[in-house]
């Protein structure tokens, strides 16, 4: 059975980047798609140590080779391709929490 987000505002009154990552939780268990786009992000960086080094924020003293320029290159789309489900996602939850909000304050049954 598929597991309900409760509505931010009765889950998280104070904490929003709580509700996203709670989000992100709910997507990598749920949505293929979103998964499937996480794991290969995580296969190109966990197989290329300088593009590790790059987002540590490491200084490349040689640079990227080609070939690492390239996974580079897959990684920011891939993220970007994330980034768009998550924001889709979080744009439904919105409706959902204002439909539950307006539900708790009576303007609709």
């Amino acid at each position: 059975m598929e597991e309900k987000l409760k509505p931010f505002i009765e889950e998280y009154s104070d904490d929003f980047y709580e509700s996203i990552e709670d989000i992100r939780q709910y997507l990598m268990r749920y949505n293929k798609n979103y998964r499937e786009i996480k794991n290969k992000i995580h296969k190109i960086i966990d197989s290329n140590l300088n593009i590790q080094k790059l987002l540590d924020e490491t200084h490349l003293e040689d640079g990227l080779s080609a070939g690492e320029c390239r996974d580079l290159s897959q990684v920011i789309v891939l993220y970007n391709n994330l980034q768009d489900i998550l924001e889709k996602e979080i744009y439904f939850k919105g409706g959902m929490d204002l439909y539950y909000y307006f539900k708790k304050i009576g303007v609709i049954d």
